[in-house]
């Protein structure tokens, strides 16, 4: 099985030069762009805001997607240009991944009140489904084409805000991003070439805004960085491809975004149970847990990159192993990231009331 898949990785990497130098090109570009976005913003005193939901302090240059984001799509508008017959199935991700982008940049300047956010990411949703794009199936069952558009539309929306919650930790956003993206990748190397590529040359503009996003980050990305991640992320996995993935697409895509998704759906329960808007700012998040359990950031970027690779591989596993076998490996991997949420969640209730004991001493 591994020297299936190792023979199979090595014949797209030998086959596929343009890939690679695209990939090389977008990593260079990347890492150029950054540091003239952090002399702009330093100049220009265009800083991240501190609230409750923030761990930092000081002045920190937000603009990171100006760097990664151009460097992503110079190079795939190349790769596409080369290869034409990509064009015509990249324009709906394009429009829609331009959008999210621009507004993003423009929130990250004008704090854009949650409404507006929701608007532009219906309209970036919409722009997909018109494209034809959506979930086809459910493991052997075909899902009717109203659902499968209502399930796309709600996915690419929750989607793109849990990786926007999730960055909150020097690195973090852009390293699950890179690793869940790589996962991708290579199942896409199977079948989709262009859709391949286009993960692996937004990979190498991550790798090159995280030069500067690593503990202690000297940029953060924005949210015009992690809202166009989570739509990337959202968006890509709608392309056909084997039947062996199309099977088990839906349960490996939200094992993929499991911790992001997760922590999502905690923070609006927490905040509903609250009586506050779901879009109000909390230090509650995964990595405030860990961080009040007396994790440092690079103790947090282990524990939680190491659970996505571990994530990734199961994902890998359950393509090899295929039908029923593929689906319980699938559903337990994703019952055991909700085990360490839960066991998370409750660790730290116990700190905060043993901090409260010894307050009260």
């Amino acid at each position: 099985m591994l020297k299936d898949f190792f023979l199979m990785l090595s014949d797209f990497i030998v086959k596929n030069p343009l890939i690679w130098i695209c990939c090389l090109a977008s990593f260079v570009l990347s890492s150029v762009f950054i540091p003239i976005i952090i002399k702009l913003c330093k100049k220009h005193g265009w800083y991240d805001s501190v609230n409750a939901r923030k761990v930092h302090k000081g002045n920190i240059p937000r603009l990171g997607s100006m760097g990664f984001v151009p460097a992503f799509t110079i190079m795939m508008a190349v790769y596409v240009l080369i290869v034409r017959d990509s064009s015509k199935t990249m324009i709906p991700f394009v429009i829609a991944g331009f959008v999210i982008f621009v507004f993003g940049i423009i929130d990250d300047f004008l704090d854009l009140r949650a409404i507006v956010k929701l608007f532009i990411q219906i309209i970036a949703a919409l722009i997909v489904l018109i494209g034809g794009f959506r979930f086809k199936q459910f493991y052997i069952w075909t899902i009717p084409a109203p659902l499968g558009y209502l399930i796309t539309f709600c996915w690419i929306i929750g989607i793109i805000n849990a990786y926007n919650l999730i960055d909150g930790v020097d690195g973090l956003c852009g390293g699950l991003s890179a690793i869940t993206l790589l996962a991708l990748g290579i199942i896409y190397s199977r079948s989709v070439t262009d859709t391949a590529a286009a993960c692996f040359i937004l990979i190498a503009a991550i790798c090159g805004f995280l030069l500067y996003n690593k503990p202690k980050a000297k940029i953060f990305m924005g949210d015009g960085g992690s809202q166009f991640l989570g739509f990337m992320i959202a968006a890509l996995p709608l392309y056909q491809t084997t039947a062996t993935f199309e099977t088990n697409k839906f349960f490996i895509v939200i094992n993929l975004v499991s911790i992001p998704l997760i922590d999502c759906i905690a923070a609006i329960w927490r905040r509903i149970r609250d009586h506050r808007g779901i879009m109000s700012p909390d230090r509650s998040h995964l990595h405030h847990k860990l961080m009040n359990m007396g994790c440092s950031v690079g103790q947090i970027l282990l524990i939680l990159l190491g659970l996505q690779s571990v994530i990734c591989i199961m994902c890998g596993i359950a393509m090899a192993l295929k039908g029923t076998a593929a689906l319980v490996l699938l559903i337990c991997t994703f019952a055991g990231v909700n085990v360490f949420f839960c066991a998370i969640h409750y660790a730290n209730r116990a700190v905060i009331q043993k901090q409260k004991v010894l307050e009260e001493k």
